[in-house]
């Protein structure tokens, strides 16, 4: 059941990723043909926002970059291998968003610690290019790497 869990965040993870990146132009949608009454189908311009959190912008033939932030070594590396198996996955089965390839980088270690979770947040946000975190896989890490994450203006999201 747990398992289930974590590929559920992963496919809404890429789900957002994949409307933010989408076109700001609006699909016209085709009706179906049915007996039932039209339904108002919105289009993903209509579901943006308003822009005042910020926009990303990745360029034609640029790759989206995206970091993992687990415990992947030392006696808790149970808790974060399996999460990194799982991303690493969900790219691969998931491909493209929008046209763009999906780089993660290399998986950064948090340690499952406080001082793990900023030290790696600290080389993440250090990072232009990079847009989002998934991870951690401590609330421990997680404390004092999402406050670094959120003020770089990043989206951090994590399946513990």
């Amino acid at each position: 059941m747990r398992q289930g869990h974590k590929v559920l965040a992963l496919l809404l993870t890429f789900t957002m990723i994949a409307v933010a990146c989408g076109s700001d132009e609006a699909d016209e949608a085709t009706p179906a043909a049915t007996t039932a009454a039209p339904v108002e189908v919105a289009t993903v311009g209509e579901h943006l926002g308003d822009g005042s959190l910020g926009m990303v912008e990745v360029g034609p033939g640029e790759a989206i970059q995206i970091r993992s932030l687990n415990a992947i070594s030392g006696d808790v590396a149970f808790l974060g291998i399996p999460n990194e198996n799982g991303i690493r996955m969900a790219v691969e089965d998931y491909g493209q968003i929008g046209g763009h390839d999906v780089d993660l980088g290399t998986g950064m270690d948090d340690l499952c610690s406080a001082d793990g979770g900023q030290a790696a947040a600290q080389t993440i946000v250090a990072d232009q290019d990079v847009i989002g975190v998934i991870g951690t896989s401590c609330s421990g890490a997680a404390t004092a790497a999402s406050p670094l994450i959120s003020e770089a203006g990043m989206v951090m999201i994590s399946g513990s």
